[in-house]
């Protein structure tokens, strides 16, 4: 399709795009792929949207390499398309961006994409990503935890519940705790009762009512053994 650079207004350019993939012959498919380099963010963001979505062979690929953009736009799509794929494979390129990238909407995506994919890496960065210092990664962090690990970061999941400045981050902790079997979950859960915010005491009160303690191992002293 000719006249990328005539000056034309973005939309209208975003509209060629989509016309490109509506038709998706091998030249309307190489033209998608020269226009991933392109100097628009939104021409890169629905060129590489339209080439994975139409299962292109090398699709993964190359949503992985859009994770390296310049643009968080970019990187923040490529990561949904990956989630989209629900690939444990691609666990590690997304446990990656959930720690190093530095924009938190890329970060929030991943942990998103991470919770829909799995795998080995998953669980650690989304446990990981419960200290992360934006409160909407925070808040996908546990929702994803809670799915891929359920029953584990306990400790930073009580401290969420009893101190984090956004109400929607301590409700998710405290629907988190109910898999816990950890005797501080059920004291957090107690104490949440009383949280300023009705919420979050809706939250806590529900989590108490699927909340089972794990039973405490009672050490063998013998005395039960016969002695004959």
């Amino acid at each position: 399709m000719a006249g990328w650079a005539c000056g034309k207004p973005t939309a209208e350019r975003i509209a060629d795009v989509y016309a490109l993939k509506m038709d998706p012959t091998p030249e309307n498919i190489a033209e998608l792929r020269l226009l991933l380099g392109e100097e628009n963010v939104d021409i890169r963001v629905t060129a590489l949207n339209s080439i994975v979505t139409l299962g292109v062979d090398d699709a993964a690929d190359l949503a992985v390499d859009a994770l390296k953009d310049e643009a968080a736009f970019v990187r923040a799509t490529a990561a949904k398309l990956l989630g989209d794929r629900e690939d444990p494979g691609l666990s590690g390129f997304l446990a990656t961006v959930v720690r190093e990238d530095p924009d938190p909407l890329v970060r929030k995506r991943a942990c998103r994409a991470l919770a829909r994919c799995g795998g080995d890496e998953a669980g650690p960065a989304l446990l990981a990503a419960l200290r992360d210092p934006d409160p909407q990664v925070r808040l996908e962090a546990i929702r994803g935890a809670k799915d891929q690990v359920p029953g584990q970061g306990t400790e930073r999941l009580v401290e969420l519940l009893a101190d984090d400045p956004m109400w929607e981050v301590r409700v998710q902790a405290a629907s988190a705790l109910s898999h816990s079997g950890d005797p501080e979950a059920g004291k957090a859960l107690r104490a949440a009762l009383e949280d300023p915010t009705e919420f979050v005491r809706s939250a806590a009160a529900k989590a108490l009512v699927s909340f089972k303690p794990a039973p405490i191992a009672v050490p063998d002293t013998g005395q039960d053994k016969d002695s004959n």
